[in-house]
């Protein structure tokens, strides 16, 4: 099973119920897991704001579950800096072309 999960708000409970959904998803299958962070989402995987988090990622990357960010959203629309982002995800070019290239590898889309 493959899954990517899609997060575009800058809102701290979608960012919970995303980590809710893959630890409810990971306890029930195995399943390769990617998470794409576009538009304002982005400054919820700043190393301030994901320190709360910080724990709880590290144990699902440790499951293999990858995070990206997009880089045309921290440029264009957020003004956060690339060294702003934790460093427990990928800072990718395109957020939309990540997903649909995973849609393309057979993951199912999923937006909490």
């Amino acid at each position: 099973m493959k899954v990517v999960f899609h997060i575009d708000f800058d809102s701290t409970p979608v960012l919970e119920i995303l980590l809710g959904n893959i630890k409810n998803l990971l306890k029930e299958r195995d399943a390769e897991v990617a998470v794409v962070a576009n538009g304002y989402a982005v400054k919820l995987f700043t190393k301030a704001n994901l320190s709360k988090y910080e724990p709880e990622i590290r144990k699902l990357l440790e499951s293999g579950v990858e995070f990206y960010v997009c880089n045309n959203a921290l440029k264009n629309l957020v003004g956060v800096q690339p060294s702003e982002i934790s460093g427990l995800c990928k800072i990718i070019p395109a957020g939309v072309v990540k997903l649909i290239e995973l849609q393309n590898m057979g993951f199912a889309y999923i937006k909490p």
